[in-house]
């Protein structure tokens, strides 16, 4: 009488086959991670670049300027974020998808409550000059901007307590209707510091490490001409890292003269401040 032999796996056998998943797995996970990473700043771009024609399109209306990064001047609205609404209609847009918070739970302007928006809006695109007495009240007229493909216009910011003003001049931060602020306390002496020392946002201004590297250890800006691009972070272990690789993103003290082709929150100046 004759036995049939069944074949199966080994112990060793399957083993063997577990540690190659396994080996598979732990390779493609990060890819994976990535590749869903670089959707989510694609789609963050892509919400800059509609908030950033609103901006100019707002500005086609009102005499060729900018939107004032505090809007208590204009009835029934709260913030810049809040001026452009009738351009974008939308304010899902306002929300990075790689930014953990929700949006607002009163998403209906006009809006006073937390995380409205994730992103800020350059306050020196609505600055009278003076930097001893700043009055962010009016936006400047786009001839006014002289190297706007150079100039912020909006870029990732914090998520958490930004209202529909949140607004930055790369020195301070402000999301309330106070028509002084943000001032340039942070943005150091153009005398007493090296070139370019003073100039480094980096960490400052209000727009945390985490949004400096939110994308892929990166950042999304916006620019005042309109196009959007993503810059590699410095330093990215750092609590302050700065931002664009060799060269930074200069605060609005720091002329073009000082800057050259580096992204900067200067809008009109072509010597320092």
């Amino acid at each position: 009488m004759k036995f049939k032999k069944e074949s199966a796996f080994t112990l060793i056998e399957l083993l063997v086959v577990i540690a190659i998943i396994a080996i598979l797995a732990a390779i493609l996970f990060p890819v994976f991670g990535r590749a869903r990473e670089n959707a989510r700043r694609s789609s963050c771009q892509s919400n800059l670049k509609q908030a950033a024609l609103g901006v100019l399109q707002y500005s086609q209306d009102y005499d060729e300027r900018f939107p004032s990064g505090v809007t208590n001047n204009v009835p029934g609205s709260l913030g810049w974020a809040t001026s452009i609404q009738p351009y974008v209609k939308s304010t899902q847009l306002f929300q990075c998808p790689s930014e953990p918070n929700g949006p607002s739970t009163t998403p209906t302007p006009p809006d006073t409550t937390s995380s409205y928006t994730d992103y800020y809006y350059n306050a020196m695109l609505s600055f009278n000059g003076d930097y001893a007495n700043p009055d962010f009240s009016t936006g400047i007229s786009l001839s006014a901007a002289i190297n706007p493909t150079l100039t912020v216009m909006l870029g990732d910011g914090r998520g958490d307590g930004s209202t529909a003003s949140y607004r930055s001049n790369g020195c301070g931060t402000a999301g309330n209707q106070t028509l002084s602020n943000p001032n340039f306390a942070n943005c150091g002496s153009v005398a007493s510091t090296p070139p370019g020392a003073f100039a480094s946002v980096g960490g400052l201004g209000g727009i945390n490490s985490r949004a400096w590297q939110r994308h892929l250890e990166g950042t999304n800006l916006a620019f005042a001409d309109g196009h959007v691009k993503w810059y590699r972070g410095q330093n990215t272990a750092g609590a302050s890292p700065t931002v664009i690789g060799s060269t930074q993103i200069y605060n609005p003290r720091a002329g073009f003269n000082r800057s050259g082709q580096s992204p900067t929150f200067n809008a009109t100046n072509e010597n320092d401040s």
